[in-house]
């Protein structure tokens, strides 16, 4: 048994025999308290003997793979299989402001309510069908016209598909031959008499519609006209009404509060392979396989670039944290933080740009990949918790 007066922490970066008599090269399964002590950690219970992996705690619900199932576990026992057949790889969580949360393996995504999973964007058309005359009131002349799916469950609008000048002269436009989705409804819009803008028409009936109104009824616009589904990628992050996700070293946001459109412009590209991705108050922290990136501002389009030098970022450790909890120089931060390891250390990162190795000197990881989270532990001791994988 070893007994220390005051225990500083782990040190596995001065040769062993220059440690003194406070120090460890590796402590296992246990607590430090507030006054440096330490303490065994408490056992777990087995509550099951299914191996369940990609553990993620939502707005009410636990999710887990259990196999290659996705599944939502409540607190009443009560379970949900969510998606049947995602895989047994790695699975990304982001949790919505509106209860939901979104999953992606990198090759399939979705979102859920802990009941049922659903498809993470709306497709757009495959096909605009074929135009014929019909008699009506608009305006002679050439149009063009726009489809877009619409997911009857919950009312969600995917991108639009626009057609070519169509010639209208006896002042009526059908459409035939519509593509069909099931459990989606096709909304048409028509654009103005020389064939800019586009505004609803009506919802078409199986494949076909025919529009025989006038030029005035047509003023709802289209909101979706120039976006694309929201990408398939990898780490995801909620920050200033958009989600953010990874897809190699391009970092994608959603169209603001529209996370299932993404637009062709909203894109940043870093040097390197994303491993990270963690929001603040006034920024985003990005990390790759370089380095720590700090991207500044309250806009996506207004982002600004900065290094922080601190070196390559392992997958999966970057958390968010409460500022305040997380030393800072001789006090400790505010608002909201993040910590990752960057460069084999632990670092912190503030609003502004700001970061601080909490680690350095002290001890450093080869860990290549990780399961990171933060806690309240014993006694309310902030816990940096990251277990390679």
């Amino acid at each position: 048994m070893l007994t220390f007066e005051s225990f500083t922490g782990i040190n596995n970066v001065l040769p062993e025999r220059r440690l003194d008599g406070n120090d460890l090269l590796q402590a296992t399964d246990v607590d430090i308290g507030l006054t440096g002590e330490l303490a065994r950690r408490g056992g777990y219970a087995e509550v099951s003997d299914q191996c369940h992996k990609n553990l993620h705690q939502a707005q009410g619900f636990m999710l887990a793979t259990c196999g290659s199932v996705l599944t939502a576990i409540h607190s009443d026992g009560a379970r949900h299989v969510i998606h049947p057949a995602l895989g047994p790889e790695r699975v990304w969580y982001c949790d919505l402001p509106d209860g939901r949360t979104t999953y992606t393996n990198g090759l399939i995504h979705g979102v859920t309510d802990g009941v049922a999973g659903m498809e993470r964007s709306v497709p757009a058309p495959a096909s605009l069908g074929a135009t014929d005359d019909a008699f009506g009131a608009l305006h002679p002349g050439q149009y063009r016209y726009h489809l877009t799916h619409v997911c009857l469950a919950d009312r969600l609008e995917g991108p639009a598909i626009s057609s070519g000048l169509v010639t209208i002269s006896q002042g009526g436009l059908r459409l035939d031959g519509l593509p069909e989705l099931e459990g989606h409804a096709v909304n048409v819009y028509l654009s103005g008499q020389d064939g800019e803008g586009a505004y609803f028409a009506g919802v078409a009936t199986g494949g076909s519609f025919e529009y025989a109104g006038g030029n005035a009824a047509l003023v709802l616009p289209c909101r979706t006209l120039g976006a694309q589904p929201f990408p398939v990628g990898t780490i995801t992050a909620f920050w200033r009404g958009r989600v953010l996700v990874a897809q190699g070293n391009v970092l994608w946001a959603s169209r603001p509060n529209a996370p299932h459109l993404a637009d062709w412009r909203d894109f940043r590209q870093m040097p390197a392979p994303i491993t990270a991705i963690q929001p603040v108050d006034d920024g985003i922290y990005v990390g790759t396989t370089q380095d720590l990136i700090w991207l500044g501002g309250a806009t996506f389009e207004g982002l600004a670039y900065t290094p922080t030098r601190r070196g390559p970022v392992v997958p999966g450790s970057g958390v968010s944290a409460p500022g305040d909890r997380i030393k800072l120089g001789d006090g400790s931060g505010a608002g909201t933080a993040m910590l990752c390891i960057a460069g084999g250390e632990i670092v912190a990162g503030f609003g502004g740009g700001q970061t601080t190795s909490l680690t350095g000197g002290r001890y450093r990881t080869t860990a290549t990949e990780v399961c990171a989270t933060f806690r309240e532990g014993v006694d309310g001791i902030p816990q940096y918790m990251a277990v390679p994988q």
